[in-house]
């Protein structure tokens, strides 16, 4: 009995810190948006609102995993972003914020693609193949680096294009664990056999 109520508790505890930590996110790109106008507070705003409700509005997960590890693989993975720094204009900000955009967009799109299976540590709340799901199989972790990309060549310097390069190991790494959390799941097993790339269609 207690080992259930402790991971009852356990479980309300991480939710109501995703969903505080999600929400702060949201307002402070709120706030970013209200004092400069940029189109990409904006952009990150649609998204981080989008993320709070849909991780309220998850179903639960038929099993999830319990390994620390990933725990904090998935935490990291998501909270990279939040230590990019912005440096002074550079001559290809410009298309750096086109490829922000493009990414921010993206994300939007992986986020509807995914409807009530979004969760952040490995889980499975059913098999999404449908949308962007049908061109890789982690979409939305491709559609962040790509964002990513885009704030290291609008910010260029030594820590953010180590934070990308970093991020690209940490969601190569969090996409193959997911793979082997669902790999038992046969539905998912001729969804990887149907879908062959992980982040980007005929190269990854």
């Amino acid at each position: 009995m207690l080992p259930k109520l402790f991971a009852s508790a356990v479980k309300i505890v991480a939710n109501v810190v995703v969903v505080v930590a999600l929400g702060l996110l949201a307002y402070a790109c709120y706030r970013k948006y209200h004092d400069t106008g940029s189109i990409n507070w904006l952009g990150l705003l649609v998204v981080n609102t989008v993320s709070v409700a849909m991780y309220i509005a998850k179903r639960d997960a038929a099993a999830i995993s319990r390994s620390p590890p990933l725990w904090l693989l998935a935490f990291a993975g998501t909270c990279l972003p939040l230590i990019l720094r912005p440096t002074a204009p550079s001559a290809f900000s410009s298309v750096g914020n086109v490829v922000q955009l493009v990414g921010l967009c993206s994300v939007v799109a992986s986020l509807l693609s995914l409807q009530r299976s979004y969760g952040i540590v490995p889980a499975h709340r059913g098999i999404r193949t449908q949308g962007l799901y049908n061109l890789v199989r982690h979409p939305l972790y491709a559609s962040e680096l790509f964002w990513m990309l885009g704030f290291a060549i609008a910010n260029p310097s030594p820590w953010n294009i180590g934070l990308w390069l970093l991020d690209c190991a940490l969601q190569f790494t969090r996409a193959c664990a997911e793979e082997r959390f669902l790999g038992a799941d046969p539905v998912y097993s001729n969804y990887r056999t149907r879908v062959r790339y992980r982040l980007v269609p005929r190269l990854i």
